[in-house]
């Protein structure tokens, strides 16, 4: 299995590794931010230890979401008007895979990414309640339920891109095909999430 160790630019605590295309890297001692560069890391943004607040997933923990084992590489917490949630990185074992654990005040959903968004998509001219066109590239849109001006708190473990604490992350989410969807807006780029809701007691599911 992949890993690999640096150490913390801030601290000099070790870090770890256990992704090849992770971006992000948390040092759990002093919650400096880094950003992996070849083979060095540079800090990036404030140091950040993100409040534990009791949630079933752990960075390292494995666990299976309907029988596929998967291990939980990194956390990405997200501040937003009505409060914050979670969002846990995921590589599935078997395939190697990634997909994404939303926990907002108790509630989780499996998101996988669906595409990149072509068109720079902004707050103000969303509306909803209404069916939009949000640049999928077809005719398909989106029913879209919720939008929020949102940003990035920290981070914990590793993340597949570069974050920065306190950097915009503004979010719209809604419904296509029946699915839950999820898009995030953040500075460089905007990604489309398809997500599934499901239950804490599923992740032991066999």
């Amino acid at each position: 299995m992949f890993h690999r160790t640096f150490e913390c630019p801030s601290c000099g605590s070790q870090v770890d590794q256990k992704r090849p295309g992770s971006r992000t890297l948390v040092c759990s001692y002093c919650g400096q931010t880094s950003h992996l560069n070849a083979d060095t890391l540079q800090s990036a943004g404030d140091k950040r230890l993100l409040i534990d607040y009791g949630s079933t997933l752990k960075i390292g923990m494995q666990s299976k979401w309907k029988g596929k084992a998967f291990l939980v590489l990194g956390k990405l917490r997200i501040d937003y008007e009505d409060g914050f949630w979670d969002e846990w990185y995921i590589q599935f074992l078997e395939d190697g895979s990634e997909a994404w654990i939303q926990e907002d005040d108790g509630s989780f959903t499996l998101f996988k990414e669906k595409m990149k968004v072509s068109q720079k998509l902004n707050l103000k001219s969303i509306n909803v309640g209404e069916w939009q066109d949000v640049g999928l590239g077809t005719s398909e849109k989106v029913f879209i339920t919720s939008k929020s001006k949102a940003q990035v708190n920290g981070g914990e473990g590793e993340l597949p891109f570069r974050i920065i604490p306190g950097e915009p992350a503004d979010f719209v989410e809604g419904i296509l095909k029946g699915l839950v969807v999820s898009i995030e807006i953040l500075p460089d780029e905007q990604i489309l999430y398809v997500g599934q809701p499901f239950k804490i007691e599923e992740f032991y599911a066999v």
